[in-house]
């Protein structure tokens, strides 16, 4: 399964939360009606994955829309990240479905006097 390109976050902001579609290779759109969506966090720097605790709320499930509203730990580091995210179903269609995208946490600008 693919996606659009996840939008950049800055590190230690957690808004805005992004809107992702889910989609296959050929465009179509994943019916998420009923399913479950978590996340796994990898820090390509480190290697290190975490579970995600931010929420992810299914907000249009015939279309393939879900929001992830970051946790403070998903954007509390700068750098380039593979994000698994993980649909459950229970038993059906299928008990799961999958898809990795790149990501991208920019760091925090500070301003100087």
């Amino acid at each position: 399964m693919t996606t659009n390109a996840l939008a950049s976050a800055v590190a230690g902001a957690k808004r805005p939360s992004q809107i992702i579609t889910w989609t296959d290779t050929s465009g179509n759109v994943l019916d998420l009606t009923g399913a479950t969506i978590t996340a796994i966090v990898k820090n390509l720097d480190t290697g290190v994955a975490v579970a995600s605790d931010g929420v992810f709320a299914i907000t249009d499930a015939t279309a393939g829309k879900f929001r992830w509203a970051y946790s403070t730990a998903d954007v509390a580091t700068a750098g380039n990240y593979q994000v698994q995210f993980t649909a459950a179903y229970g038993s059906a269609p299928t008990p799961a479905r999958n898809f990795i995208a790149s990501w991208r946490v920019e760091p925090s600008l500070t301003a100087t006097s």
